[in-house]
């Protein structure tokens, strides 16, 4: 569903059409409202069309290093299963062998009351 959203930036206003809420929309455009006025009151020699073209380079820089640090964390995660998953094989491991000697024990102690009786 289509969202017809009407935002200013600079002065300017733009209807956007966009399938986010109209709420996210207006955040984003107060957003990039903001930083593009402060550029433009810092530097006056700036166009608006210079402070668009800073605003989404720092944009991508942002997305870029945000990529990057999703992979570190997937690659953070996967490791972390793979430790998870050898843990979780000794762990069934112990389980078993526990298992093993609680039997071999019973049947030490068979053999010694049988002897025992006897």
């Amino acid at each position: 569903m289509e969202n017809k959203v009407k935002v200013r930036i600079i002065g300017r206003e733009y209807t956007l059409g966009t399938d986010n809420s109209p709420e996210y929309t207006l955040g984003l455009a107060e957003e990039l409202d903001e930083k593009m006025n402060a550029m433009l009151s810092e530097a006056k020699s700036l166009s608006g069309i210079d402070v668009a073209i800073l605003c989404a380079l720092d944009a991508m820089d942002e997305a870029h290093k945000a990529a990057a640090n999703a992979d570190n964390i997937r690659l953070q995660l996967g490791e972390y299963v793979s430790a998870a998953d050898r843990a979780q094989s000794s762990v069934d491991g112990s389980k078993r062998e526990i298992a093993s000697l609680k039997k071999r024990i019973e049947e030490l102690e068979d053999r010694l009351n049988q002897k025992t009786l006897f």
